[in-house]
């Protein structure tokens, strides 16, 4: 019992860095706005190959801008308007993301890790907010 309590205070004694939201924040920003502005390439194409509307191509490709958008402006408003938007930013992600799946890799479920892992960061914003 002993060695659980020291290692908990070991623990809690470590530093945190107030600021490491960010390192979780700027590589899923980077990653979907970049998907999103490539899809303003050839939006009829690319809903095409996928076999979706072009409009709901076109939306996803706006969501993939503003919501990693959102999600850098809340990240700087450490507040209540900002967990707001960070949190609204979270489920744009994680819907944007979901939608990817379940189109681009359902019924094989093989290749979808990446999307996997950055709809797992829309879901842990969503959940966390600010207090990430």
């Amino acid at each position: 019992m002993n060695a659980v309590v020291s290692l908990d205070r070991i623990g809690r004694q470590l530093p945190t860095l107030d600021h490491a939201h960010w390192f979780l924040r700027l590589p899923l920003v980077a990653i979907i706005m970049y998907e999103g502005l490539k899809k303003f390439d050839d939006l009829a194409g690319g809903a095409e190959m996928f076999g979706v509307p072009i409009l709901m191509w076109t939306l996803a490709a706006l969501g993939e801008i503003l919501a990693p958008a959102a999600l850098i402006v809340g990240g700087f408003f450490r507040n209540g308007v900002g967990d707001l938007i960070t949190r609204a930013a979270g489920f744009g992600i994680a819907f944007i993301l979901g939608g990817v799946i379940l189109i681009a890799y359902w019924p094989f479920w093989s290749g979808y890790k990446f999307h996997l892992l950055m709809f797992a960061g829309g879901m842990y914003f969503l959940a966390r907010g600010n207090n990430a």
